[in-house]
């Protein structure tokens, strides 16, 4: 069975985007995406409960959306208002339930599992219990 990094990665590959995934950098440093560059850096040890593969999901979003003019680099924050980083988070979440989710019935996804399975703050209920439901 395919892993969910490897499909990620192959995600990037499939679109162009050039990425690293970093273990050699300080746990303050966020992962950052550069959409008009097509670059992401994933730092492994960046200080966060939220697991690589949503943030990495996350920051394939920044590019796959095209948010290209709002801002030139995008540093990974879970917790911001700004409308590019929720539709970003909210098209991880539809990668990503899309993988996980493949082959199982509607009535039993779910979506609290998910987001412990990912790290993801209470926060996001809403929006991944919706997602889950009409991926």
């Amino acid at each position: 069975m395919i892993d969910i990094l490897d499909y990620l990665l192959y995600l990037c590959r499939s679109l162009g985007i050039n990425y690293k995934i970093s273990d050699e950098l300080d746990s303050s440093i966020p992962d950052i995406s550069v959409p008009s560059q097509r670059k992401i850096i994933i730092n492994a040890n960046y200080g966060t409960n939220v697991e690589v593969a949503f943030r990495l999901a996350h920051e394939i979003s920044h590019v796959m959306l095209g948010n290209y003019e709002e801002n030139c680099i995008y540093q990974f924050s879970i917790g911001t208002r700004r409308v590019s980083e929720r539709e970003a988070n909210e098209n991880a979440v539809k990668i990503l339930g899309k993988f996980v989710y493949a082959d199982t019935p509607v009535e039993y996804r779910n979506y609290v599992n998910f987001m412990n399975e990912f790290g993801l703050p209470s926060s996001f209920e809403p929006m991944v219990e919706d997602i889950i439901k009409e991926i």
